[in-house]
């Protein structure tokens, strides 16, 4: 009898075996692509960088080109956008001073037509650094006068008395620009407040909402702005007057100012390409204020060749005191510079309740001297605090007034005193 061991035994297949496992590889497949799913990275776009956000073409109907009839999203403020490839960011401001400056609006000269001066011959009468005691003696030198790229190797101490030695007048065309474009006005006994909104002209939807505020005030835009021509012409439409905030060095150098910017140290040929592109940006401006420059501005010598340019062009200037050693007002009165001073940073810290305190400081200001020079942005806070707050002034008894009606009582002053 045959080992039934030994007969091969048909194999029969476990549906029900086959079914869970074919299940348990269709679950495990799944759950496989789930996770995947879950945990891949979504591919990322390209970074557009400062430049590219600041230099898009702009729709002067709204903020961004766009084919929508929706009016585009709020753009991006430059000091919260981080530069492609871990560039510098181009803030609207560097870090602002919090101090409150008091005092006098500085006074300048009487202006009064005069002929431009002949050239000098290399033998000149020099006139030693400008005091504040007194007026400067004169004295004699055989000295040359020193070319420009020289001043750069001279002591601090006397690169004052070598810019003495070219004496500056201003022409007929420098008596006039700043009083030609100043908004038409007429003050009173008030305590007068000039507000200046600064950094207008690349956010076109909060510079909008500034030029909207109550009249008149002043508006400085920044010379990097898209269609300026544009812009400054509906702020002098709306009742404004205007400065050009001009880029100028910061002490920090994470910190992009904007283009051709203003550099201590720079070469003299440089340094004015530079800086007349910039005056060259839009009209009807009655000067300049410094946009950053707490390092420029400490630049004596730079200062002066800045204050020359402003002075053959009929500008004044407004030193927007970025830091305490700047030599803003000193270059401006040895060269004759029409010049002002700001008092007050309204928005130094971009908190609504701290800015209403800043503006409650602005009047105790106002009352106690007779005038104050208040800089703020065109930030959401601040336009905030600036639109109800304007509306009040006159009845609390101050005159809201242009930056330049204290200007021309300052020289008023100075000429009557004369």
């Amino acid at each position: 009898m045959a080992d039934k061991r030994l007969v091969p035994q048909k194999i029969r297949p476990n549906i029900k075996r086959q079914i869970i496992l074919v299940v348990l590889a269709l679950g495990g497949i799944g759950i496989g692509y789930g996770l995947g799913f879950v945990f891949k990275k979504a591919p990322t776009k390209p970074v557009k960088s400062v430049e590219t956000v600041l230099t898009a073409p702009i729709n002067p109907d709204h903020g961004a080109n766009t084919k929508s009839s929706q009016p585009p999203p709020a753009p991006i403020l430059p000091e919260l956008t981080p530069a492609s490839g871990g560039g510098n960011v181009r803030a609207y401001e560097e870090a602002l001073p919090d101090n409150i400056v008091e005092g006098a609006i500085p006074a300048i000269a009487a202006i009064e037509p005069t002929v431009p001066p002949t050239p000098l011959p290399r033998s000149v009468t020099t006139l030693p650094p400008e005091t504040d005691d007194g007026p400067a003696q004169v004295t004699e030198s055989a000295a040359a006068v020193p070319e420009p790229q020289e001043l750069a190797t001279v002591a601090p101490e006397r690169q004052a008395e070598r810019h003495a030695a070219i004496p500056v007048q201003p022409s007929l065309a420098a008596i006039r620009t700043w009083q030609i474009n100043a908004l038409p006005f007429t003050p009173d006994d008030r305590p007068k407040i000039a507000i200046v909104i600064d950094d207008m002209g690349v956010d076109r939807g909060r510079s909008e909402r500034a030029v909207a505020l109550p009249y008149p005030i002043t508006l400085s835009y920044l010379t990097y702005g898209h269609n300026l021509d544009t812009q400054t012409r509906h702020a002098r439409q709306a009742g404004h007057e205007l400065l050009m905030h001009i880029p100028m060095e910061p002490s920090s150098s994470t910190v992009d100012p904007g283009p051709n910017v203003l550099l201590s140290g720079m070469e003299d040929t440089e340094l004015l390409r530079n800086l007349r592109w910039n005056l060259d940006q839009f009209d009807g401006y009655v000067g300049i204020n410094n946009h950053m420059g707490s390092r420029f501005t400490s630049d004596y010598n730079g200062m002066v060749k800045v204050m020359k340019e402003l002075n053959s062009r009929g500008l004044m200037f407004l030193d927007s005191l970025t830091s305490a050693k700047s030599q803003g007002s000193r270059a401006a009165r040895f060269t004759g510079t029409p010049h002002l001073t700001r008092n007050i940073f309204l928005d130094h810290d971009d908190n609504l309740d701290a800015i209403n305190s800043r503006l409650r400081e602005t009047e105790r200001l106002a009352r106690r001297q007779g005038h104050v020079i208040a800089i703020g942005h065109p930030r959401d806070n601040t336009l905030a605090a600036l639109t109800p707050w304007l509306k009040t002034i006159e009845a609390k008894g101050f005159q809201l007034v242009p930056l330049t009606t204290l200007l021309k009582s300052s020289s008023k002053d100075t000429a009557t005193a004369n």
